[in-house]
């Protein structure tokens, strides 16, 4: 025979664990809409040494940097050749970079940014120091140079800049990153705002990164 009296207690402690339980946390998608947007990273002024420092001009070529696809890349070029005039004039490496693809190369650069003299070029996906699981010569480039801060400019930001700024923070180089001289795909803000705020805010990353405006850097 089954006693109830035993079942009952066991039963009503079951059922109040069930009531207790927290409910499933929610996903990020799940919480999407209601994710509030941090403040904006502070811009910081930068003072940078012309023998030390290296700017990096990736893949500012016609094929990626047009006003079909990238409309914010053709209204950033202004800017950029400003500060390419201002560091070629005080002798800073200037280094150029290509997606890796046999229909572009360095002569697509557009002109009001295209690289002068034997200025060095590498070809690669996003991370410019690597291609698939080559080198691309750019960390010898730099090492060579005693090169120890980095200036990263180009397109896209989600892509050549974050993962080229990224990992030359992991590599210990100290990164620059000009707000005004990055561009996403087609109008969406929204890779250039995540990009600034991982870029501060990533561990290990964050320390050896600053956001600014090209206006704000002097050489």
């Amino acid at each position: 025979m089954v006693h109830v009296r035993t079942l009952l207690p066991s039963a009503a402690l079951a059922a109040a664990l069930v009531c207790a339980a927290p409910a499933p946390a929610q996903t990020i998608i799940d919480a999407w809409s209601s994710v509030t947007v941090p403040p904006a990273p502070e811009l910081k002024l930068v003072t940078v040494d012309p023998k030390t420092t290296a700017l990096l001009v990736m893949d500012l070529t016609k094929q990626l940097c047009n006003n079909e696809n990238r409309p914010r890349c053709v209204a950033s070029i202004p800017k950029i050749a400003e500060l390419l005039a201002a560091a070629r004039a005080k002798g800073v490496t200037v280094i150029y970079t290509l997606v890796s693809s046999p229909s572009i190369t360095i002569a697509d650069t557009l002109p009001g940014v295209a690289p002068k003299g034997d200025e060095p070029v590498v070809a690669a996906f996003v991370d410019k120091f690597m291609r698939g699981d080559q080198d691309t010569g750019l960390q010898k480039i730099l090492q060579d140079k005693s090169i120890t801060t980095v200036i990263a400019v180009g397109t896209a930001a989600h892509g050549a800049v974050l993962y080229t700024a990224s990992t030359a923070a992991l590599r210990g180089f100290n990164v620059i990153v000009p707000v005004d001289g990055i561009s996403g795909i087609g109008q969406n803000t929204y890779t250039e705002q995540y990009v600034a705020y991982n870029l501060v805010n990533a561990p290990v990353i964050a320390p050896k990164v600053t956001l600014t405006r090209i206006d704000m850097i002097k050489f």
